[in-house]
């Protein structure tokens, strides 16, 4: 596989969520960045695009952090329904 697709793929994989494969490529990247010989242009925009990927990722983990304390205040709440609504009659009276 080459640089440029490798690369693609690694995009594909962090908007797919997919960070199993997403490890997978960047050590098949790593692999093909030692064995080559690489121009200071590349390297930068290689790094460039990590940088881009690294904040897209973190804008990923905090949306998953917000998901997840609404998620526990959602069940928090709906604990605390249920146990005010344990002992209580419905229908009768």
């Amino acid at each position: 596989m080459n640089l440029e697709k490798i690369e693609s793929l690694i995009d594909k994989a962090i908007e797919d969520e997919d960070f199993e494969k997403l490890l997978e490529l960047l050590d098949e990247r790593e692999r093909i960045l030692k064995s080559s010989e690489l121009d200071s242009e590349t390297i930068r925009s290689i790094l460039e695009r990590d940088e881009e990927r690294m904040r897209k990722i973190e804008r990923m983990k905090e949306e998953l952090v917000r998901t997840a304390f609404r998620s526990e205040v959602f069940k928090r709440h709906l604990e605390s329904y249920r146990k005010s609504q344990r002992g209580r009659s419905w229908g009768r009276g």
